[in-house]
């Protein structure tokens, strides 16, 4: 009869065993659900297309140049306003047409004009300094020479930056520039024609 008690006590012994062996499975797979929300957070949210800043296309634009040279126009710049966002750039077509009867060295002249807001909204004080900078991506001191009757196209870009005036971020508003060409003879300049304004408006 001890024999028989004591079989039954390692019987019981053996199944109390196992049971702990099967709750030390269940506690590794709770670990392993664990790690899902780690594997999760290392991946990197992808960036869109609109989060990338704009550039235009400058070889479309010296062909919109060139195809709004009509006979007898001396300059022109088919499109006068452009949207654009904070670190975009964008560009404006401007063709010149030499219309005079000999060579002549052209400059391209570029400057801030003003902003212009819609009625009610507050007026956007920018300093021209700062306007400025958002030209500098073009040559502003080069000139070029052109046989009479001869063409070129130009591509103006405006680069909007991210300020208008020391501590004055950039808002939303319409900014206006100024294209103006102009002869270039021995260190004297003259207005070729009256000068063509460009607006970019930002978002």
């Amino acid at each position: 009869m001890r024999k028989i008690l004591v079989l039954l006590v390692i019987l019981a012994f053996v199944l109390m065993s196992c049971a702990k062996e099967t709750k030390v499975t269940v506690t590794s797979s709770g670990g392993a659900a664990q790690q899902k929300p780690a594997a999760a957070a290392q991946q990197a949210p992808a960036t869109t297309a609109s989060q990338a800043a704009a550039t235009p296309n400058v070889a479309a634009l010296e062909q919109d140049g060139m195809s709004c040279l009509e006979p007898g126009v001396r300059v022109c710049r088919p499109i006068n306003l452009r949207d654009g966002k904070v670190g975009d750039t964008v560009g404006f077509a401007f063709g010149m047409s030499n219309l005079l009867n000999l060579p002549t060295k052209f400059a391209i002249k570029l400057k801030f004009v003003n902003t212009q807001q819609s009625v009610g909204q507050s007026a956007i004080e920018a300093d021209k300094d700062y306007m400025i900078s958002w030209l500098a991506v073009n040559d502003l001191e080069a000139y070029y020479e052109l046989q009479p009757g001869e063409n070129m196209s130009k591509p103006i870009l405006v680069k909007i930056g991210d300020m208008v005036a020391e501590g004055k971020p950039t808002p939303p508003g319409t900014y206006v520039f100024e294209i103006q060409a102009q002869t270039y003879d021995n260190g004297f300049y003259e207005n070729y024609e009256p000068a063509q304004k460009i607006s970019v408006r930002v978002k």
